[in-house]
């Protein structure tokens, strides 16, 4: 017991480094973490659920035992912190270790040399006139989504493209999985989420059919090893973009579409936000006000706000400073690549 408590604290100072030194984050991205998440993801695949849930469970269980028992036997303070300190330490090791060393590697935009846009009126009105006639033209066409052919298709664009930025690649058993808790995520508005004890991809059971190739793209971005909400929403809609498929072009466009109008609300005047309003097509305005309507009719409001609250400080204390609000970033993102990108493939 006392070799594998030493074991656990060598780990966590590990961890330590990795939170205070990028250089070993950088070292835990590039050379651990591909093997690490190709063992446990192979693990967890030998099993239709989500492990995630269960795991979950079992530490807050055993905490809670850990509690009683110590109630129950009049054990003293130091003895009941000893025990727990000794769970803590492997959930804490267990999460960095398998995918949370992630947070702390140098960024996407210092890694390649990219100089971030900021997003202003000019870069902006472009952006958007391509992106209002993309939404509509896919729209417009009818396409089946195949979500075998889907997962397949996420997984070699993570792998040929994505992975030429620092990411790793993604294999064959490595699918999307179903939450057991369903009703506990729509009441909080969670689409989709990444396990990260097992690196296992969820994506919630009630997805509307256009918001299912985003959220699937979206979180495989997390297997792949990002961790910044706004970078997975880039890859995601990147994905989106690229796909011959008009449903997944369709589903990236509008999965984008609340951070397009916060922009435009900010840039742009009353009548230019009008008559971007206008320029949209009627098919993707209703399917969003749908969209909005559905999930808040399953939303619980004091479970969300208090999901939202501790999901926000936890991205914080890892080192993404605007916390979920980093989720809006990523029209700034989309500007940036396309402008980098047309600088150095064209």
């Amino acid at each position: 017991m006392k070799q594998l408590y030493s074991i656990g604290l060598v780990l966590f100072a590990f961890c330590l480094l990795c939170r205070f030194f990028r250089v070993v984050a950088d070292f835990y991205a590039t050379y651990l973490y591909p093997g690490i998440s190709s063992v446990i993801s192979w693990m967890g695949a030998r099993l239709p659920f989500s492990l995630e849930e269960i795991v979950v469970l079992a530490f807050i269980f055993t905490l809670v035992c850990i509690l009683v028992k110590a109630i129950k036997n009049k054990d003293g303070f130091l003895s009941w912190l000893s025990r727990t300190a000794h769970v803590v330490i492997w959930i804490y090791v267990w999460f960095y270790m398998s995918w949370g060393n992630n947070y702390f590697r140098t960024d996407l935009y210092q890694r390649n040399c990219i100089r971030k846009i900021r997003v202003e009126k000019e870069a902006f009105t472009r952006f958007l006139t391509d992106y209002a006639m993309e939404l509509n033209r896919a729209a417009d066409d009818v396409d089946v989504i195949d979500p075998e052919i889907l997962e397949l298709e996420i997984r070699s664009f993570y792998s040929d493209v994505v992975a030429s930025y620092g990411y790793t690649t993604l294999h064959r058993w490595q699918h999307v999985k179903r939450p057991i808790f369903n009703p506990l995520f729509s009441a909080v508005t969670v689409k989709g989420f990444f396990g990260a004890f097992f690196c296992e991809c969820h994506v919630n059971r009630s997805l509307l059919e256009h918001e299912y190739p985003y959220v699937v793209a979206h979180e495989m971005g997390h297997l792949a090893g990002i961790t910044s909400e706004a970078e997975a929403c880039y890859w995601g809609f990147e994905y989106c973009r690229r796909s011959v498929n008009a449903a997944v072009r369709y589903s990236g466009y509008l999965a984008v579409f609340p951070d397009v109008l916060s922009n435009a609300r900010y840039l742009l005047s009353k009548d230019e936000y009008g008559t971007f309003i206008d320029s949209i097509c009627d098919k993707a305005k209703a399917d969003f006000s749908a969209s909005r309507e559905y999930w808040s009719g399953k939303k619980l409001k004091w479970i969300e706000s208090t999901q939202r609250r501790y999901y926000n400080l936890f991205l914080r204390s890892n080192g993404v400073s605007e916390g979920i609000k980093d989720y809006y970033g990523v029209v700034g993102m989309i500007i940036t690549m396309d402008a980098w990108q047309s600088q150095n493939y064209s």
